[in-house]
C-alpha cells in the first residue's frame, strides 16, 4: 500500500485502530481485540468499568420492585387518564422556579434570573457538558417531583438490565428489517413494521424509567451520559395519539413525494415521468428550457403540496423535542454532537473551505457561460440551480463533460481490468478485507460471510441500497448490496466494510454507546476509506492499473471530479439543516419559509432558482429529507 495512503489512514483511524483477530476458545465467532483501545485511556477506563466492576454484573440484578415502581409511576407530562397532552399542565419550557421566587444565588449581576424560558431545570439536570456560568436551581423547588433517589450502584444495575434488554430488542427489530429488505413481500413488511413499533414502545418505556431517576447526586460522568442518552428517544416519547399523528403527517408527505410525476415538455400526454426519469434528464440534457421545465414541475408537484403538512409537523416535532427535555427540534438534532456552539462551528468550518469553493464556482460559471451564453448567465450572478446536473444542485459531477479541465484525459476506471482478471462480487469483499487487515484491523467474522447478501437473489425481490448492518449482539454483522463487478461498486464495498470495522471496534461498549462518536462520524470514516481506495496509486498496487497515470492532467481531472461531487455538496447540506434549525427555533416564520431557503442557498452556495419564486412555493420540500424529517448533517 502507498505510504501516503497509510499515513492518511493512520491519522483518520488513530482512535479506533484494532489489533489482529484473536479467536476465543469458547466460540469460533467471538472476536477479541485486547489492545483495541490502548491509545485512548478514557475509553480504556470505560471498558474496564463495564467489564470488570462487579456492580455491573447482570447476575446480580436489581430487585424487581424498584423497576416496577419506576415504570409504573404516572408521567406528569400527560394528563391523568388520557394520552392527549392538550389538557396537561406540563410545560417543558416554563420558567423556574414555578412559584416565581428567585433565589438570590441564582440572579446574575444584572438582576436577571438565570432560569428563564430556555434555561429550565430539565436542561440543567440533564446536560452532559454544563455550560460555563450556568448554576443549578435550588433543589428544594423539586422536592415534590416524581423522581427517585437511587445509589449509583442501584442505577448501574438498572442500566445493566436495560442494556441486556435493549440489545435483545434491537436484535429482534434489526432481524425483522433485514428479512424485509432481503425478501420484499407483504408478510415481511407487516412484521418489520410491527417490530419497529414494538422497539419504539420499548424505547419509550426505558425513557419513562430513566426519566424518573434523580440525577442530582450522580458524579460518574459516563453514568450520567448513559442516562441522558437513554432519556432521549425522539418522537417515540409522544403520547400514542400524537405519535400516530406525527407518523401520519410524515407518511402523507412522503406519499406525495414518492408518487409525484411530471409531464414531458415536448409531449404533454406523456405524464408518467418519475424522479428517477427526471434525474436522468437533469444529468444528461443540456437544453436550458427542458431543464427549467423539469425543475419547475418537480418542485410544484412536491414542495407546494406538502407545505401545510410540514407546518403541522414542525409544531409536533418541537413538542416531541420538548418531551425529550430540549427546547426545540434544532437543539435535539444538535445534541449528539455534544457541543453548545455547533452551528457556529459548522459555519466556521465552512468559511475555511469557502475560498476553494468560490474558485470552483467561478470556474464552473465561466464554463457554463461559454455553453449557454452571457444573456442567460451573468459574469457575477449566482448559478441557476437547474443547469448543475442535479435536481437540487447538490452535486455537479454530472456536468463534468462541460467543465473537465483536461478533456481526453479519461477518468480512472478499472472495471475492464477487474472483469479481465475474473473478479467476482465475493472476491471484491475478500480484497477489501485484506485492505483492512493490512492496517492491523480485524478480519470479518464468520457470520459476515455466511449471512451477508452480496448479490441479487434470483426470484426474490431485494432492496439493493448498499448498507452495513449491526445486529446488536456483538457477533452478527452483515452487508446487503447487489454488487456488480465495477470500480464504483468496488469502492462502495470498502465503504460499507469500513462501517463493519467501526461496529467491531465498539461492540463491547454498552448498547447506548454502540454508535458513531457523533451522527456524522460513521460516514466520515467510510468516506475517508473510499477516497483512499479510489486513489490511482492504490489501484496500481492491486494490479488493476498496469500503466502509470501519475501525471498532472490525470491528477487534476481526478481531484476536480472529487471537488464537483464532494465540495459542492457541503454548502447544500449546511443550508438544508440551517434552514430547518431556523424554523424549529422560531427564527423563521412560515410566511418566509421559501424566501429564507433561497437566502441561504445564495449566501452559502452561490445558487439561485431558475425562475422567480414566492411563498406559494415550498422548494426545500422537494428534497426527501424535509418531508421525512431526517437531519442532513450526519
Amino acid at each position: 500500500m502507498d505510504v501516503n495512503v497509510r499515513i492518511f489512514l493512520f491519522l483518520v483511524f488513530a482512535t479506533i485502530v484494532s489489533c489482529d483477530r484473536v479467536t476465543s476458545p469458547d466460540s469460533d465467532s467471538y472476536y477479541v481485540d485486547p489492545n483495541r483501545y490502548s491509545q485512548n485511556q478514557h475509553v480504556q477506563e470505560v471498558l474496564r468499568k463495564y467489564s470488570q466492576d462487579p456492580r455491573y454484573n447482570s447476575n446480580n440484578p436489581l430487585p424487581q420492585d424498584i423497576l416496577d415502581k419506576l415504570s409504573s409511576t404516572p408521567d406528569p407530562r400527560y394528563g391523568v387518564g388520557t394520552g392527549n397532552y392538550a389538557g396537561s399542565s406540563y410545560r417543558p419550557n416554563r420558567p423556574y422556579p414555578p412559584s416565581g421566587r428567585v433565589d438570590i444565588a441564582n440572579v446574575d449581576r444584572y438582576g436577571n434570573s438565570q432560569f428563564g424560558t430556555n434555561n429550565d431545570r430539565n436542561r440543567q439536570r440533564y446536560d452532559v457538558y454544563p455550560e460555563p456560568g450556568r448554576g443549578d436551581p435550588p433543589r428544594q423547588y423539586f422536592e415534590n417531583d416524581p423522581q427517585y433517589s437511587l445509589r449509583e450502584d442501584e442505577i448501574i444495575k438498572i442500566l445493566a438490565q436495560i442494556d441486556i434488554s435493549a440489545s435483545q430488542q434491537c436484535n429482534i427489530n434489526v432481524r425483522a428489517q433485514w428479512d424485509f429488505e432481503t425478501n420484499v413481500n407483504d408478510v415481511n413488511q407487516i412484521r418489520a413494521l410491527e417490530q419497529q413499533l414494538a422497539y419504539s414502545e420499548f424505547q419509550r418505556r426505558v425513557h419513562n424509567i430513566v426519566d424518573k431517576i434523580d440525577k442530582w447526586d450522580i458524579r460518574d460522568r459516563d453514568l450520567l451520559r448513559q442516562l441522558r442518552y437513554l432519556a432521549t428517544v425522539g418522537p417515540s416519547v409522544l403520547p400514542p395519539d400524537q405519535l400516530n399523528r406525527y407518523n401520519r403527517l410524515i407518511n402523507d408527505m412522503l406519499a406525495i413525494y414518492n408518487t409525484a410525476t411530471v409531464c414531458d415538455q415536448e409531449d404533454p400526454l406523456k405524464c408518467g415521468l418519475r424522479l428517477e426519469d427526471l434525474n436522468l434528464i437533469m444529468a444528461r440534457s443540456r437544453d436550458w428550457d427542458e431543464l427549467q421545465h423539469v425543475w419547475i414541475e418537480w418542485h410544484r408537484k412536491t414542495g407546494q403540496k406538502i407545505k401545510e403538512l410540514y407546518v403541522q409537523l414542525v409544531d409536533l416535532s418541537n413538542y416531541a423535542a420538548q418531551l425529550n427535555n430540549f427546547t426545540d427540534t434544532s437543539e435535539y438534532w444538535m445534541f449528539p454532537f455534544e457541543t453548545y456552539d455547533f452551528r457556529n462551528e459548522m459555519e466556521k468550518a465552512w468559511n475555511q473551505i469557502k475560498p476553494l469553493y468560490e474558485q470552483l464556482h467561478a470556474y464552473v460559471r465561466r464554463k457554463l457561460r461559454d455553453l449557454y451564453g452571457p444573456e442567460k448567465i451573468s459574469r457575477e450572478a449566482p448559478l441557476p440551480a437547474h443547469i448543475l446536473g442535479n435536481m437540487w444542485g447538490q452535486s455537479w459531477e454530472n456536468i463534468l463533460d462541460i467543465t473537465i479541465p483536461y478533456p481526453g484525459k479519461n477518468f480512472l476506471d478499472v472495471t475492464p481490468e477487474m472483469l479481465k482478471q475474473g473478479y467476482t462480487p465475493e472476491a471484491m469483499y475478500r480484497v477489501a478485507e485484506e485492505f483492512f487487515v493490512s492496517m492491523n484491523m480485524s478480519a470479518m467474522p464468520p457470520e459476515f460471510w455466511s449471512k451477508s447478501v452480496f448479490e441479487e437473489v434470483p426470484g426474490r425481490p431485494v432492496i439493493c441500497q448498499p448498507s452495513a448492518w449491526d445486529f446488536c449482539n456483538g457477533i452478527d454483522y452483515r452487508i446487503k448490496m447487489c454488487t456488480h463487478v465495477t470500480m464504483k461498486d468496488f469502492i462502495t464495498v470498502h465503504h460499507e466494510m469500513a462501517h463493519i470495522q467501526y461496529f467491531l471496534n465498539y461492540k463491547k461498549l454498552p448498547k447506548v454507546f454502540r454508535d458513531g462518536a457523533n451522527p456524522g462520524f460513521h460516514e466520515a470514516i467510510s468516506e475517508a476509506i473510499s477516497l483512499s481506495v479510489s486513489n490511482p496509486k492504490h489501484m496500481q498496487t492491486l494490479g488493476l492499473v498496469l500503466t502509470s497515470v501519475d501525471d498532472i492532467p490525470h491528477n487534476i481531472n481526478f481531484l476536480f471530479h472529487l471537488a464537483m461531487d464532494k465540495l459542492t455538496f457541503l454548502p447544500f447540506s449546511l443550508a438544508l439543516d440551517m434552514w430547518r434549525w431556523d424554523i424549529f427555533n422560531g427564527y423563521t416564520r412560515k410566511e418566509r419559509y421559501n424566501c429564507h431557503w433561497w437566502d441561504l442557498r445564495e449566501r452559502l452556495s452561490g445558487v439561485k432558482p431558475p425562475v422567480l419564486r414566492s411563498e406559494t412555493d415550498f422548494d426545500p420540500g422537494s428534497k426527501y429529507h424535509v418531508p421525512a424529517n431526517i437531519p442532513y448533517i450526519g
